[in-house]
């Protein structure tokens, strides 16, 4: 049976199956194996939570509620805490001090982001170039201490 079948299959493509050998059958499996693990690397394993778009997850937060006194938030990336101390006064966010960011210039940098939210009066501004996951971090610690003073 099997035999009539190869037969036929030669006499439709005018080709006799060939058989791979083993060592080809295995050769190709680690290749396909390997291929698969550097996409997963490359692209499975890329999303990096600072550099999403974090305004998605922002609910838009009432500055002009925000209870008078210093507030302090943090949001935690990686190993490290943003820790930020939010000053309300009538109404409005009128300074924002960083208690604790990382120790580079990007960094530095991205402390540029605060001013933007105070001139603002909104979470829903740009990020720093060049320090995008600071910023966002620096954000979401700004977030969080304005939410925990809504909470009081």
């Amino acid at each position: 049976m099997a035999g009539e079948i190869e037969e036929a299959l030669f006499l439709a493509t005018g080709e006799r199956e060939r058989e791979v050998p083993m060592k080809n059958k295995r050769e190709h499996i680690l290749s396909l194996v390997l291929l698969l693990v550097i996409a997963f690397i490359l692209f499975g394993c890329g999303a990096n939570p600072a550099t999403e778009n974090r305004r998605d997850s922002q609910v838009a937060v009432d500055f002009s509620s925000v209870p008078d006194g210093t507030h302090r938030g943090m949001f935690t990336y990686g190993a490290f805490n943003f820790i930020v101390d939010v000053v309300a006064e009538n109404g409005k966010v009128t300074n924002i001090n960083v208690v604790q960011n990382r120790d580079n210039q990007q960094s530095r940098d991205a402390a540029a982001v605060l001013a933007k939210i105070i001139a603002a009066q909104s979470l829903d501004v740009d990020a720093v170039s060049g320090a995008t996951a600071t910023s966002r971090a620096l954000t979401k610690a700004v977030e969080d201490a304005l939410r925990q003073a809504l909470k009081q």
